[in-house]
C-alpha cells in the first residue's frame, strides 16, 4: 500500500443516472467525494462507517492500517448500496 492516502487497489462503483458511470476509487479523497456528494442512496450503517473510516484515514494518510480499513469500509458500503462492481 502506498502512503499518502492512496489505497492498495481499486474499488469500482457505478454511479450516475441508472448507474451509468463507472468510477475507479483509489484513494481517500475520491471516496470522501462520493460518500458526501454522490452517494445514490439515503445511506445506511455501512455508509456511515465508511465515512468515519475515510476521515480517520485522511487524518493519518501514512497509516497503512487506516488506509486498508477505509478501503474495506468503502467497498462494504458500496455493496450495501448495490453500486459495487466486482
Amino acid at each position: 500500500m502506498v502512503a499518502g492516502g492512496w489505497w492498495d487497489g481499486t474499488v469500482k462503483v457505478m454511479l450516475g443516472r441508472n448507474g451509468s458511470t463507472l468510477h475507479h476509487v483509489t484513494n481517500n479523497y475520491q471516496a470522501a467525494d462520493i460518500l458526501l456528494h454522490k452517494w445514490p442512496t439515503k445511506g445506511g450503517a455501512k455508509q456511515r462507517a465508511a465515512r468515519e473510516a475515510v476521515v480517520k484515514a485522511m487524518e493519518r494518510a501514512h497509516d497503512r492500517m487506516a488506509l486498508a480499513k477505509a478501503q474495506k469500509a468503502f467497498a462494504e458500503a458500496a455493496k450495501e448500496a448495490d453500486i459495487l462492481v466486482d
